[in-house]
C-alpha cells in the first residue's frame, strides 16, 4: 500500500496563499519582537489576506462556502480592529499600573475599570471575531452528516469550565491553581463581553467536535483541528490583552516583546494557520 503525504495533512488554500503566509508570518513575528508598529500592522494585514483572499476568488459558493467566507472576512476585519494605536502599542500605561494595584488591594471591578480605557476598536474586534465564530458554527452544522449531542454537550461544558478555570470568564481578583490560572484582570465593562465571546468560541469548538464533514471528504475532522488551534491562539490573545504582565510593574512593552519570541511565534502561528486550515475546507 503506497503512502501519499497529501492524505496525511489538511487541505490548504492555493499555494500562492500558503507561500504568502509562510513569508509574511515570520516577518510579522520579527516586527512584533522588535516593536515595529508599522511592521505589525502591515504584515498582520498581509497574513490575514493570505487566508481570506483565496476563498473570495472562488467562482461558485455553496451555502457552506458562503458561511465560512463570512467567518474569514469577519476575522480579517477583526484583525484590523485589533491593530493598536501608537500609545497602546508602545506605552506601559500608568492606568494599567494603577488598575493592577487596585486589584491587588481588593478594589471592586467597577473601581478598577475606571482606571482602564478599552478602545472602541478593540471592542469592535471582539465583536467581529464573535461573528466569525457564529458563522463557523452555522457552517459546520450546515455541512455535516450527523451531530453527536453527547459530544456537543461534553465539549461545551468542558470548554466553559476551562475558560472559567483559566480566568476568561469573570475572573477572580487573584490567581490560584483552581481559578484564574492565567491571572487575567478584565475591566468591568469588558467582563460580560469577554464572557459572551468565550461562550461563543466554546460553542464553535463543541460543534466542530460534534460534527464531521461528509464521508466523501478526505479530512472530515479538518475543521476540528482548525477550531482547536483557534481556541488555543485565543489564550495567547487573552494573556496579552488582560494578563497581569510585567507592564503592570512598569516594564516597557518593547522589552517584554523582545523576550517573548517563542510565545509570539506560537500564538500568531496557531491563529493564522487555524484560519488557513478552516479556509482549506472549501477546497476539500
Amino acid at each position: 500500500m503506497s503512502f501519499n503525504i497529501s492524505d496525511s495533512i489538511p487541505i490548504l488554500p492555493p499555494s500562492v496563499a500558503v507561500y504568502l503566509l509562510l513569508i509574511s508570518l515570520p516577518v510579522l513575528v520579527i516586527s512584533e519582537t522588535t516593536s515595529s508598529l508599522a511592521g505589525h500592522a502591515v504584515f498582520k494585514i498581509i497574513c490575514s489576506t493570505a487566508f481570506a483572499s483565496g476563498p473570495l476568488l472562488l467562482k461558485e459558493w455553496s451555502p457552506y462556502d458562503t458561511l465560512i467566507i463570512y467567518g474569514l472576512v469577519l476575522s480579517f476585519i477583526g484583525d484590523i480592529c485589533l491593530i493598536p494605536s501608537g500609545s497602546e502599542y508602545y506605552d506601559s500605561s500608568s492606568k494599567s499600573v494603577e488598575s493592577s494595584k487596585a486589584a491587588r488591594k481588593g478594589a471592586t471591578s467597577s473601581e478598577a475599570s475606571k482606571e482602564v480605557e478599552i478602545s472602541t476598536s478593540f471592542k469592535l474586534g471582539i465583536l467581529a471575531f464573535a461573528g466569525a465564530h457564529i458563522a463557523y458554527i452555522l457552517a459546520f452544522l450546515r455541512n455535516s452528516d450527523e451531530v453527536s449531542q453527547a459530544t456537543l454537550i461534553i465539549t461545551f461544558v468542558a470548554s466553559m469550565a476551562a475558560g472559567k478555570w483559566l480566568g476568561a470568564i469573570y475572573p477572580g481578583p487573584t490567581s490560584t491553581k483552581w481559578s484564574n490560572v492565567l491571572n487575567l484582570s478584565i475591566a468591568g465593562e469588558m467582563r460580560p463581553l469577554v464572557s459572551v465571546y468565550a461562550t461563543i468560541i466554546s460553542s464553535m469548538l463543541a460543534v466542530a467536535a460534534a460534527t464531521a464533514a461528509p464521508i466523501s471528504s478526505s479530512w472530515p475532522r479538518q475543521r476540528l483541528l482548525g477550531a482547536i488551534m483557534f481556541v488555543l491562539s485565543d489564550l495567547f490573545v487573552a494573556a496579552d490583552a488582560f494578563g497581569d504582565s510585567d507592564t503592570t510593574r512598569g516594564v516597557k512593552k518593547a522589552t517584554i516583546r523582545r523576550n517573548s519570541v517563542i510565545k509570539i511565534s506560537v500564538g500568531w502561528g496557531l491563529y493564522f494557520w487555524a484560519q488557513m486550515i478552516l479556509a482549506g475546507t472549501l477546497y476539500v
